[in-house]
């Protein structure tokens, strides 16, 4: 596996040399081995003001600040062994991640020194044929080892089911990755066309079997779990299959410490991270046959008051964006504040996308998810750009005739909270959530009337939706299925109208209310 910074890494690589020498001179003596952690990065390939805490208000993360703070980091191994990997979501959420359907970010990634990465859903916005596209591209592996073709039942050409690493003093790692089973209800169904998204269980236990036969000494897992959010069964699944290192997300302003679950040591990476952070795990172990005595992880921060971003991944950065500045820069409108988007409440931002829906359509009742939201909106200029980081996905606008019951079913599953609220344009609605088992939709109204059951209503919503994307699945009984134009042009030429008689201004109005 090629990995840049050759001649960073030239005097740390004599050092681990000199150390592999001494070790096989005297094998008593324990080794240690680093685990260095990105992921969740959104397409972030320049750095960003963050937006909220602990960072609120610096210039945080991009590729050249997390090469730098690795850099920095791996120096201070003193030649110990260490191997970078993601945990995905990186090649979708910005406008220079869209441009270049992800190709600017596998490069930017190959400059970082990344070896191997896991395929979110979110590597899917562009299609799984794309994705095979920019497996030729990167100088690192995709791993996954839940995903396989329909027909065959193989892993794809383009994707591994596990990778093997042999980063030093002897040691050998083995790689595997769970990509959400939920992958087809978090994607357009023409994304995953001809793939299968098996649960952990088996196939994960016999993985890790086969990769201890072969030597590994550590197995590692990367999923997109939560730490805090996983279901029993579904940990039970993994624990059951005993990785040695399992990474997660978490969703924590402070890191959580890592830690050792039925015999599994749990690292996380922040779910908000979009490369303001890069993750480190150091284990102690001991020689063959090789036992984890100590293990803790840090979070590092990528702000650029503290760091000089790398030069050489600057300049790779600012090569793969150049042709689609002008792109960027075009501008839309302009608005009078800053409005922030929001996954479990009603938002500013969630109701100009509906109210944009409604009127394009026509529709009883606009329906926008909230993950389709993806930034936030700064006062002033607002440029094409911009609206690419709040909506990175090819969604159409879709009209289709709901009943009444099943708005209410649809409506039912966002007072879940499971996968953020729905925000709605010409409607409004009440429920009552405590916890993941104690929720209720209270009331819904369209047009300032309660739904009913027996009605038909004429709704408007996205692709991604209309396919029961979320989990929504009560969308797929929609009747006489329209496809209208791509959502993202007509938010665009809404915003461009609003804006013309000064900077537009959003607000809330109790659309949405949690009791």
């Amino acid at each position: 596996m090629k990995l840049r910074f050759n001649q960073i890494f030239l005097a740390a690589s004599i050092i681990s040399l000199l150390i592999t020498i001494l070790w096989l001179a005297y094998p008593g003596q324990n080794r240690r081995y680093h685990l260095v952690l990105t992921g969740m990065g959104r397409g972030r390939i320049h750095p960003f003001k963050a937006k909220f805490k602990p960072y609120q208000g610096k210039k945080m993360g991009g590729a050249a600040g997390v090469a730098s703070v690795i850099k920095e980091t791996v120096a201070s191994f003193s030649g110990d062994p260490f191997n970078v990997f993601s945990i995905g979501t990186e090649i979708s959420g910005t406008a220079d991640s869209y441009f270049s359907r992800g190709a600017s970010v596998i490069q930017t990634m190959n400059a970082v020194g990344v070896e191997a990465m896991l395929p979110g859903n979110i590597e899917f916005s562009y299609g799984h044929k794309r994705l095979a596209e920019l497996s030729k591209e990167a100088e690192f592996g995709f791993v996954s080892s839940n995903i396989v073709e329909k027909e065959s039942g193989r892993t794809p050409s383009w994707l591994s089911s596990e990778l093997f690493f042999n980063p030093g003093l002897g040691l050998k790692i083995g790689l595997l990755g769970i990509t959400p089973p939920e992958t087809p209800n978090l994607t357009a169904r023409s994304n995953i066309e001809g793939l299968e998204f098996l649960q952990p269980g088996d196939v994960l236990k016999s993985r890790v079997d086969a990769l201890k036969r072969a030597g590994a000494d550590i197995v590692v897992l990367l999923t997109l779990f939560s730490r805090d959010r996983i279901s029993l069964q579904e940990w039970r699944l993994i624990a059951s299959a005993s990785p040695d290192i399992c990474v997660m997300l978490d969703y924590e302003i402070e890191p959580p410490p890592s830690l050792k679950k039925d015999g599994v040591i749990i690292q996380t990476v922040s779910g908000y991270n979009q490369s303001k952070e890069v993750d480190i795990l150091d284990l102690e172990l001991t020689p063959p046959p090789t036992q984890i005595v100590r293990f803790s992880s840090r979070r590092l921060a990528v702000n650029h008051a503290e760091i000089t971003p790398d030069p050489q991944v600057a300049a790779v950065a600012e090569k793969v964006t150049r042709q689609s500045r002008e792109l960027k820069d075009v501008f839309v409108g302009s608005f009078a504040e800053d409005y922030a988007r929001s996954y479990a409440s009603e938002c500013p931002i969630g109701n100009m996308i509906a109210d944009a829906m409604l009127a394009e359509s026509g529709a009883d009742i606009a329906i926008q998810n909230s993950g389709g939201v993806h930034g936030n909106i700064q006062a002033g200029d607002f440029t094409l750009g911009d609206l690419f980081s709040i909506m990175p996905f090819d969604n159409q606008i879709v009209q289709m005739t709901l009943s009444g019951r099943d708005l209410l079913d649809i409506f039912s599953v966002s007072a879940s909270l499971k996968r953020g609220v729905l925000q709605v344009a010409n409607a409004s609605y009440t429920f009552i959530y405590r916890n993941d088992g104690d929720f209720a939709l209270k009331s819904l109204l369209v047009a300032g009337e309660p739904v009913v059951a027996e009605k038909d209503y004429a709704v408007c919503t996205n692709n991604f939706l209309a396919e029961g994307g979320d989990n929504f699945i009560s969308f797929r009984k929609g009747r006489n299925v329209q496809f209208g134009r791509q959502q993202r042009d007509v938010i665009r030429e809404y915003i461009a109208n609003k804006a013309q008689n000064g900077p537009v201004t959003l607000k809330t109005e109790g659309r949405i209310v949690r009791e």
